[in-house]
Protein backbone atom coordinates (compact mmCIF):
# COMPACT_ATOMS: atom_id res chain seq x y z
CA UNK A 1 0.00 0.00 0.00
CA UNK A 2 3.10 2.36 -0.31
CA UNK A 3 1.24 4.44 -2.96
CA UNK A 4 -1.99 4.15 -1.25
CA UNK A 5 -5.79 3.96 -1.61
CA UNK A 6 -8.27 5.55 -4.13
CA UNK A 7 -11.82 5.50 -2.09
CA UNK A 8 -14.92 6.04 -4.03
CA UNK A 9 -18.14 6.96 -2.81
CA UNK A 10 -21.81 5.53 -3.36
CA UNK A 11 -22.27 5.16 -7.09
CA UNK A 12 -25.93 4.37 -6.69
CA UNK A 13 -26.17 3.00 -10.14
CA UNK A 14 -24.37 5.69 -12.20
CA UNK A 15 -22.51 3.56 -14.33
CA UNK A 16 -21.26 6.17 -16.66
CA UNK A 17 -20.28 8.32 -13.90
CA UNK A 18 -17.80 5.62 -12.82
CA UNK A 19 -16.49 4.94 -15.73
CA UNK A 20 -15.75 8.95 -15.75
CA UNK A 21 -14.36 8.76 -12.58
CA UNK A 22 -12.06 5.76 -13.02
CA UNK A 23 -11.06 7.54 -16.12
CA UNK A 24 -9.55 10.40 -13.96
CA UNK A 25 -7.41 7.87 -11.48
CA UNK A 26 -4.56 6.54 -11.85
CA UNK A 27 -4.35 3.54 -14.32
CA UNK A 28 -3.30 0.98 -11.74
CA UNK A 29 -4.84 2.52 -8.69
CA UNK A 30 -6.11 0.50 -6.18
CA UNK A 31 -9.65 1.07 -5.06
CA UNK A 32 -12.07 1.32 -2.59
CA UNK A 33 -15.80 1.65 -2.44
CA UNK A 34 -17.80 2.65 0.32
CA UNK A 35 -20.85 0.36 -0.40
CA UNK A 36 -24.30 1.33 -2.37
CA UNK A 37 -23.18 0.55 -6.15
CA UNK A 38 -26.43 -0.52 -5.93
CA UNK A 39 -30.18 1.53 -6.49
CA UNK A 40 -31.99 4.56 -7.67
CA UNK A 41 -29.37 4.67 -10.61
CA UNK A 42 -30.81 3.24 -14.21
CA UNK A 43 -27.25 0.47 -14.12
CA UNK A 44 -26.48 -0.68 -11.16
CA UNK A 45 -25.79 -4.59 -12.48
CA UNK A 46 -23.05 -3.25 -14.77
CA UNK A 47 -21.61 -0.83 -11.82
CA UNK A 48 -21.61 -4.05 -9.67
CA UNK A 49 -20.05 -6.33 -12.80
CA UNK A 50 -17.42 -3.68 -13.55
CA UNK A 51 -16.18 -3.55 -9.70
CA UNK A 52 -16.13 -7.79 -9.52
CA UNK A 53 -14.32 -7.82 -13.07
CA UNK A 54 -11.75 -5.36 -11.90
CA UNK A 55 -10.91 -6.71 -8.45
CA UNK A 56 -11.94 -3.67 -6.68
CA UNK A 57 -12.43 -3.24 -3.15
CA UNK A 58 -15.59 -2.81 -1.92
CA UNK A 59 -17.33 -2.77 1.88
CA UNK A 60 -20.72 -3.67 2.84
CA UNK A 61 -23.50 -0.59 2.59
CA UNK A 62 -27.32 -0.61 3.39
CA UNK A 63 -28.19 -0.76 -0.21
CA UNK A 64 -26.79 -4.16 -0.48
CA UNK A 65 -28.19 -5.30 2.54
CA UNK A 66 -31.45 -4.43 1.44
CA UNK A 67 -31.31 -6.17 -1.85
CA UNK A 68 -30.17 -9.38 -0.11
CA UNK A 69 -32.89 -9.30 2.39
CA UNK A 70 -35.05 -8.97 -0.14
CA UNK A 71 -33.97 -11.91 -1.66
CA UNK A 72 -33.68 -14.12 0.87
CA UNK A 73 -36.99 -13.95 2.28
CA UNK A 74 -39.04 -10.81 1.15
CA UNK A 75 -38.66 -8.98 4.17
CA UNK A 76 -38.33 -5.08 3.61
CA UNK A 77 -39.06 -6.23 -0.06
CA UNK A 78 -41.63 -3.02 0.37
CA UNK A 79 -38.86 -0.60 1.92
CA UNK A 80 -36.12 -1.69 -0.75
CA UNK A 81 -38.67 -0.45 -3.88
CA UNK A 82 -39.27 2.51 -2.50
CA UNK A 83 -35.93 3.05 -2.12
CA UNK A 84 -33.96 2.44 -5.33
CA UNK A 85 -34.77 -1.68 -5.47
CA UNK A 86 -37.19 -1.04 -8.44
CA UNK A 87 -34.39 0.24 -11.18
CA UNK A 88 -31.91 -2.14 -9.67
CA UNK A 89 -34.60 -5.22 -10.64
CA UNK A 90 -35.03 -3.16 -13.96
CA UNK A 91 -30.94 -3.09 -14.49
CA UNK A 92 -31.25 -7.26 -14.05
CA UNK A 93 -34.12 -7.78 -16.44
CA UNK A 94 -31.55 -6.15 -19.24
CA UNK A 95 -29.15 -9.61 -18.24
CA UNK A 96 -29.18 -13.09 -17.86
CA UNK A 97 -31.05 -14.81 -15.05
CA UNK A 98 -27.77 -15.82 -12.60
CA UNK A 99 -26.24 -12.59 -13.01
CA UNK A 100 -28.64 -11.21 -10.24
CA UNK A 101 -27.96 -14.40 -7.87
CA UNK A 102 -24.13 -14.03 -8.45
CA UNK A 103 -24.37 -10.56 -7.60
CA UNK A 104 -26.19 -11.37 -4.40
CA UNK A 105 -23.64 -13.86 -3.25
CA UNK A 106 -21.17 -11.60 -3.94
CA UNK A 107 -22.72 -9.15 -1.64
CA UNK A 108 -23.09 -11.66 1.50
CA UNK A 109 -18.98 -11.80 0.79
CA UNK A 110 -18.99 -7.47 2.07
CA UNK A 111 -17.28 -7.10 5.02
CA UNK A 112 -18.45 -4.34 7.44
CA UNK A 113 -15.21 -2.09 6.89
CA UNK A 114 -11.67 -2.60 4.65
CA UNK A 115 -8.62 -1.62 7.28
CA UNK A 116 -4.95 -0.50 5.04
CA UNK A 117 -1.85 -0.24 6.54
CA UNK A 118 0.25 2.04 5.20
CA UNK A 119 3.57 2.58 6.69
CA UNK A 120 3.98 6.38 8.27
CA UNK A 121 0.27 6.93 8.50
CA UNK A 122 -2.74 6.32 10.38
CA UNK A 123 -4.16 3.13 9.35
CA UNK A 124 -7.50 3.45 7.07
CA UNK A 125 -10.62 2.47 7.81
CA UNK A 126 -13.34 2.25 4.57
CA UNK A 127 -16.88 2.03 5.98
CA UNK A 128 -20.00 2.55 4.30
CA UNK A 129 -21.04 5.60 7.05
CA UNK A 130 -18.92 6.59 10.15
CA UNK A 131 -16.97 3.98 12.42
CA UNK A 132 -14.98 6.00 14.87
CA UNK A 133 -18.18 5.83 17.85
CA UNK A 134 -18.03 2.34 17.81
CA UNK A 135 -14.21 1.38 16.77
CA UNK A 136 -12.66 -0.93 18.60
CA UNK A 137 -9.62 -2.94 16.75
CA UNK A 138 -9.59 -4.22 13.23
CA UNK A 139 -10.46 -7.86 14.82
CA UNK A 140 -13.44 -6.79 17.34
CA UNK A 141 -16.54 -8.53 17.01
CA UNK A 142 -18.73 -6.18 16.06
CA UNK A 143 -22.52 -6.53 18.13
CA UNK A 144 -25.48 -5.82 15.71
CA UNK A 145 -26.03 -2.72 17.11
CA UNK A 146 -23.08 -1.70 15.85
CA UNK A 147 -23.23 -2.91 12.72
CA UNK A 148 -26.99 -0.99 12.62
CA UNK A 149 -24.42 2.33 13.32
CA UNK A 150 -22.14 1.31 10.65
CA UNK A 151 -23.91 0.88 7.88
CA UNK A 152 -27.40 3.14 9.01
CA UNK A 153 -26.51 6.18 10.27
CA UNK A 154 -26.71 9.57 8.60
CA UNK A 155 -24.02 11.90 10.38
CA UNK A 156 -25.70 15.08 9.65
CA UNK A 157 -25.42 16.78 12.61
CA UNK A 158 -22.11 18.07 14.32
CA UNK A 159 -22.77 16.35 17.50
CA UNK A 160 -22.82 12.46 16.16
CA UNK A 161 -19.41 13.38 15.83
CA UNK A 162 -16.79 12.44 18.47
CA UNK A 163 -13.62 13.98 18.23
CA UNK A 164 -12.38 12.72 21.75
CA UNK A 165 -13.21 9.13 20.57
CA UNK A 166 -11.64 10.20 16.92
CA UNK A 167 -8.22 11.23 18.66
CA UNK A 168 -8.07 8.11 20.93
CA UNK A 169 -9.03 5.59 18.09
CA UNK A 170 -5.55 6.62 15.94
CA UNK A 171 -7.40 5.39 12.23
CA UNK A 172 -8.29 7.51 10.00
CA UNK A 173 -11.66 6.54 8.74
CA UNK A 174 -13.27 7.38 4.98
CA UNK A 175 -17.04 6.99 4.48
CA UNK A 176 -19.99 7.14 2.49
CA UNK A 177 -23.86 7.45 3.06
CA UNK A 178 -24.63 10.96 3.80
CA UNK A 179 -24.70 13.36 0.76
CA UNK A 180 -22.40 15.99 1.16
CA UNK A 181 -21.50 19.16 -0.80
CA UNK A 182 -18.35 18.42 -1.76
CA UNK A 183 -16.03 15.79 0.31
CA UNK A 184 -15.32 16.75 3.91
CA UNK A 185 -12.14 15.89 4.93
CA UNK A 186 -10.73 16.59 8.89
CA UNK A 187 -7.72 15.17 10.53
CA UNK A 188 -9.47 12.13 11.54
CA UNK A 189 -12.04 10.94 8.70
CA UNK A 190 -13.53 12.09 5.27
CA UNK A 191 -16.83 11.94 3.66
CA UNK A 192 -17.14 11.33 0.54
CA UNK A 193 -20.50 10.68 -0.74
CA UNK A 194 -21.31 13.75 -3.28
CA UNK A 195 -24.71 12.87 -4.06
CA UNK A 196 -24.23 11.22 -7.53
CA UNK A 197 -27.57 9.95 -8.24
CA UNK A 198 -29.17 13.22 -7.11
CA UNK A 199 -29.03 15.64 -10.83
CA UNK A 200 -32.12 17.36 -9.15
CA UNK A 201 -30.14 18.97 -6.88
CA UNK A 202 -27.98 21.72 -8.16
CA UNK A 203 -25.29 20.91 -5.05
CA UNK A 204 -25.21 16.86 -5.81
CA UNK A 205 -25.20 14.87 -8.88
CA UNK A 206 -21.31 14.03 -8.81
CA UNK A 207 -19.27 10.92 -7.90
CA UNK A 208 -16.26 11.95 -6.14
CA UNK A 209 -12.81 9.55 -5.07
CA UNK A 210 -10.46 10.52 -2.34
CA UNK A 211 -6.90 9.05 -2.18
CA UNK A 212 -5.02 8.39 0.77
CA UNK A 213 -2.89 9.42 2.49
CA UNK A 214 -2.88 12.41 0.44
CA UNK A 215 -6.22 12.91 0.51
CA UNK A 216 -6.51 14.48 -2.95
CA UNK A 217 -10.10 14.79 -4.10
CA UNK A 218 -11.24 13.38 -7.60
CA UNK A 219 -14.41 13.85 -8.69
CA UNK A 220 -16.80 14.00 -12.32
Amino acid sequence: MQKGIWVIGDVHGEYEKLLLLLSKLPKDAIVCFTGDLIDRGEESAKVVELVINNGYFCVLGNHEVMMIESDESKRNSEYWFHNGGVETLSSYARCDEEVFTKHVRYFKTFPYFAYFEIEGYKPLVVSHSYIHHVWVSKEHPYSEDDVEDILWRHMKKSEYFDEQREAQNGIFNIFGHTPVYGAVITNTYAMIDTGAVYEDNKHFGILSAIHYPSLEVRST
